[in-house]
């Protein structure tokens, strides 16, 4: 009798064990079944603002994008806010990803090239748009007089129309109104 109450508990326990997977799956909008998905511990990064500020310009990003009052109006400005939230470079890559189609489009025009950033500047990035010190440490004397010619003053990010304007494949084109954009080399 002992033994059958052995086999029973271990019947028992595969049942459970079963059942504990069964409880781990969610269905998708087609009805079907699936486990989720184990991602691998977040990645952590040591982070330097003011190699974000470098980046920042370097990069070009202050052509269209401000801090502190310096830099473009193309782009909606990255001040930090005070007492805002700490930083999460993922959040700040997803934002990045949403103004994809715009910034590609600008970076094509004003660079001549699309920027290229690797997951430790994205990081260091968004450490920069977080930290109102690192922020007040930039001037305009601190942008080479090549950036401070060419920042945008024109406000792009404010039309409505640059998501059906990218899918209709105008790039190089300016959407309707947007008017005197001045050449490189004017």
């Amino acid at each position: 009798m002992g033994k059958t109450i052995a086999k029973l508990a271990a019947i028992a326990a595969v049942a459970a064990l079963a059942g504990c997977g069964a409880e781990n799956t969610t269905s998708t909008a087609d009805g079907a079944e699936h486990a989720p998905v184990s991602l691998k511990p977040a990645v952590k990064r040591d982070v330097d603002p003011m190699l974000g500020r470098t980046l920042f310009v370097e990069k070009g990003c202050v052509i269209c994008h401000s801090v502190n009052g310096v830099g473009g109006k193309a782009a909606p400005a990255l001040d930090a806010e005070i007492g805002g939230p700490a930083v999460d470079p993922l959040e700040f890559a997803a934002r990045m990803w949403r103004g994809a189609p715009a910034m590609i489009e600008l970076q094509a025009i004003e660079l001549g090239y699309t920027i290229y950033l690797t997951a430790d500047d994205i990081a260091n990035l968004a450490a920069f748009a977080a930290d109102r010190d690192a922020q007040k440490a930039l001037s305009a004397e601190d942008l080479p007089e090549t950036i401070r010619a060419g920042l945008l003053d024109e406000r792009f990010w404010e039309m409505e129309n640059w998501d059906d304007y990218l899918r209709q494949g105008q790039e190089g084109d300016f959407p309707e109104g947007i008017e005197d954009v001045p050449e490189e080399n004017e």
